[in-house]
């Protein structure tokens, strides 16, 4: 197999998985007509590091510019748009999967590029009053996305590439598509559709001269962006800042340090992004002082006092307004998840007949077959009948609880493969609907009385939450 489609099997199967599953789930939902914003976040929750970002980014005064604190992936989505949340994961993905790589200087430079270009282009598309200038910014983000993708995997091809460049004075994409049969530009649009990503980015790179605004700044900004790497005073610099300005009705010279102050707003984005290692890479005239970079994420959230509280008053307040029950138990299913640092966290609903008991949402490590597993006949496990009776928040311990014993079934402990666990039952107005369920079997980490208090705390809120829904 040789060609375009080599290079894609190349770049996804084989030296640059871009973290798969989140890829394939990220798409799933994309594809789903009826996706939700619980489907999204349990995607995004999967990984640590993709959580923080996304949470980061949200409260962020590029997106959040009110400064009202956003604590749950449930609420960014709600705030800044489900489109908007999926597109920025998938592209958080493709970065860290990139930067990955390591000894890649040409890539990290071809990102600094890149991440210069996406907020010159956005803040051009600001200033003209485009009304989604973020998708300008995703779009001139991806623009090399083949490039960076093609050097970290290439051999021989990459020094045949150089060497025709070098040697024979041909032009980069006469090179390419002499060596490949494609260019840079054609792998980007290949990969970036097989990601279902971008469709602006299809049109300024199939349709460079297309009178279309939003294609006009993304191809003017990738210009800028290169050029100023070898000095703003070229006057290769003056003529696109000339022809930024005029497109703007703006004068040059404001334009000059408008466009200069912008490329500081570009370290700060993609430390925002977690690439602030090619920061280095960016043409800074006058460098801002350093912000404090992120801190690595564990793979299990710990236990967070300061976050729990956040929680539970966005739940306080979202009661105050028109409550949407969903988003009220995505959001204590969250807070449980990473505010008391499980690993697993579950909701599961009885069946209408009310002679099974479902799982509907899971959060933590393997959650799909977690979830895909958590089916139970009630006359078959009659824990879930004494949970019912105990109306309140229990803590198996080995099998045991503080109160009277509870009948744990093997078929139970076989499907939660963990004899300590939290569980509260949900109902309405006396009347059982499901269960919350939380453990840290994955990680081998004790449940211990912080927990469950912080555990208890949340079913005391979904308690209040359904009842005032109900009532009202």
């Amino acid at each position: 197999m040789t060609g375009l489609k080599h290079w894609i099997h190349l770049i996804e199967q084989q030296e640059l998985p871009i973290f798969r599953y989140t890829i394939n789930a990220i798409n799933d939902v994309v594809s789903d007509e009826d996706s939700s914003t619980a489907r999204l976040a349990q995607v995004i929750l999967q990984d640590a590091s993709l959580t923080a970002r996304i949470l980061r980014i949200a409260n962020s005064t590029t997106y959040n510019p009110t400064g009202s604190p956003i604590n749950t992936v449930s609420r960014a989505i709600v705030f800044i748009g489900f489109n908007m949340v999926r597109d920025l994961s998938l592209t958080l993905a493709v970065i860290e999967a990139l930067l990955n790589r390591q000894g890649q200087t040409h890539v990290f430079q071809l990102m600094a590029r890149a991440f210069h270009a996406a907020v010159q282009a956005r803040a051009i598309a600001v200033q003209r009053g485009d009304d989604a200038p973020e998708e300008v910014f995703i779009a001139a983000l991806l623009y090399p996305l083949g490039e960076m993708a093609f050097w970290c995997v290439t051999g021989k091809e990459g020094e045949e590439i150089l060497g025709l460049i070098e040697n024979e004075g041909l032009s980069p994409k006469v090179a390419q598509k002499q060596v490949l049969g494609f260019t840079f530009e054609q792998l980007t649009v290949a990969l970036t559709q097989d990601w279902h990503l971008s469709d602006l980015l299809h049109s300024a790179i199939n349709n460079p001269t297309l009178k279309n605004p939003r294609v006009r700044d993304i191809n003017d900004s990738h210009r800028l962006s290169a050029e100023t790497e070898k000095g703003w005073d070229s006057p290769a610099v003056q003529n696109s800042i000339e022809q930024i300005a005029q497109r703007l009705d703006m004068e040059p010279r404001p334009a000059r340090e408008w466009l200069k102050e912008n490329t500081l707003d570009a370290v700060e984005m993609a430390r925002l992004f977690g690439a602030g290692s090619i920061t280095e890479y960016l043409p800074i005239p006058n460098p801002r002082p350093s912000s404090e970079e992120e801190t690595p994420t564990d793979k299990y959230p710990a236990a967070d006092p300061v976050l729990q509280l956040s929680i539970l008053r966005d739940l306080s307040r979202m009661l105050e307004k028109q409550p949407n029950i969903n988003l009220i138990l995505e959001t204590i299913l969250e807070g449980i998840y990473r505010g008391c640092g499980m690993d697993r966290t579950l909701f599961a609903l009885l069946t209408p007949d009310k002679t099974q008991l479902r799982a509907k949402h899971a959060l933590g490590e393997h959650n799909q077959q977690f979830t895909d597993k958590f089916v139970f006949n009630l006359n078959e496990t009659p824990f879930f009948n004494w949970l019912f009776r105990q109306n309140d928040a229990v803590w198996i311990k080995e099998g045991k609880t503080s109160a009277a014993g509870s009948p744990l079934t093997p078929d139970f402990l076989a499907v939660v493969d963990t004899p300590a666990f939290l569980a509260c039952p949900l109902s309405i107005r006396g009347k059982p609907i499901g269960i919350l369920y939380a453990d840290r079997a994955p990680s081998s980490r004790e449940l211990n009385a912080d927990s469950f208090e912080s555990f208890r705390h949340f079913y005391l809120q979904a308690k209040m939450a359904i009842d005032y829904i109900s009532m009202s």
